[in-house]
């Protein structure tokens, strides 16, 4: 799992115990679906909620409102010996580890309702901070910190201050991004820097960045501590800088439970839980349409407001083993697999 920085031992912990427990599903869901034909046994509910309370989840979208969120997100990726893997043992790479590592320090504010849907709200995203690390073999590695006079010349910095605007429902998800224009002229340019401060502000990195957190919708109703709702999230894996960019673009079904609610000075949390599974594409013939996982592990947790409509923090792992892209069948023992983990973490800052 990677290292983060602020409060790392507690979501470590939360995210260990999902993992452990493996109770469940996967995604930033655009639909979610009750799942009454899982049985899992529950957890015990906190010492001050009843089991049979239910909670209403949604996001407030007072005009006006403003919150701000450090968004992590590190993708690795590296070549492994298959019967290591095979065994269940930790991989030893035999090629130099491909790792991207990026955050970003927004204020969202809330300007008020989409006219067309007043369940959907426009949000201005003002970018406050960037970090970006990337290491990859036979290639300089990519660095900006703001933290040495050199970095105000790199393109991550004008980055800095740049604005546009999303769309965002009740249940945190993001159908639409834009006014990126004056922000992505900003940081074109010839070099690798220019490339990855783009990649920034392009739409496949937004729409995560503001709807990683997924709450329960309209069919799976008002959940009780113990109940699961599902949603469907898709991703593409990446080795950047390599041959091994892009690694395919793949869908995983999640599945939440309500693992508990307490109360606190800062409002009513309600803390989330979820295992996701890869969603198998067939073709007609009704083969596997891609180069199936060898094994995947995904699971996550969060943290919701109820009280005040907003995410607290969250926290997901992604890993998945699996063969070189041009094979078309599991290596065997003497073969080589590819790692690529996938992790993100959310936390919500106090505004200065």
């Amino acid at each position: 799992m990677a290292p983060y920085r602020v409060q790392q031992n507690r979501w470590h912990v939360i995210l260990a115990t999902t993992l452990a427990i493996g109770t469940f599903g996967c995604s930033l869901l655009p639909r979610q679906d009750a799942s009454p034909e899982l049985t899992d046994a529950p957890p015990e509910p906190k010492e001050d909620t009843s089991q049979s309370e239910r909670f209403t989840f949604s996001l407030n979208f007072k005009a006006g409102t403003k919150t701000r969120y450090q968004v992590t997100t590190e993708a690795v990726t590296a070549i492994g010996n298959a019967q290591t893997a095979i065994q269940g043992n930790s991989p030893t790479a035999i090629l130099p580890k491909v790792s991207e590592l990026s955050e970003v320090v927004f204020t969202q504010e809330i300007l008020g309702p989409l006219p067309e849907d007043v369940n959907t709200a426009v949000a201005l995203i003002t970018i406050n901070q960037v970090k970006y690390i990337r290491t990859s073999p036979g290639q300089p590695d990519l660095i900006f910190t703001n933290q040495e006079p050199a970095d105000q010349n790199s393109p991550f910095a004008k980055l800095i201050g740049q604005t546009y605007t999303i769309e965002i429902n009740p249940l945190g998800y993001v159908p639409g991004v834009f006014n990126l224009r004056p922000a992505r002229l900003a940081v074109r340019g010839p070099s690798e820097a220019h490339a990855a401060a783009l990649d920034l502000v392009s739409p496949p990195a937004i729409f995560p960045r503001h709807g990683f957190f997924s709450l329960p919708g309209p069919d799976a109703g008002s959940p009780a501590v113990g109940d699961l709702w599902k949603g469907v999230q898709q991703y593409t894996l990446r080795a950047p800088g390599t041959n091994m960019d892009p690694l395919g673009t793949h869908r995983f079904e999640k599945t939440y439970q309500l693992q508990s609610v307490r109360r606190q000075p800062v409002g009513t949390i309600a803390e989330i839980v979820f295992e996701g599974s890869p969603i198998i594409r067939m073709t007609e013939d009704g083969q596997p349409a891609d180069v199936p996982f060898l094994s995947c592990s995904y699971a996550g947790a969060g943290e919701f407001n109820l009280d005040a409509g907003r995410i607290e923090g969250y926290l997901e792992h992604l890993e998945v083993r699996m063969p070189l892209p041009q094979t078309e069948s599991p290596p065997d023992d003497e073969g080589s697999i590819i790692i690529a983990t996938r992790s993100c973490w959310v936390q919500r800052l106090d505004l200065n």
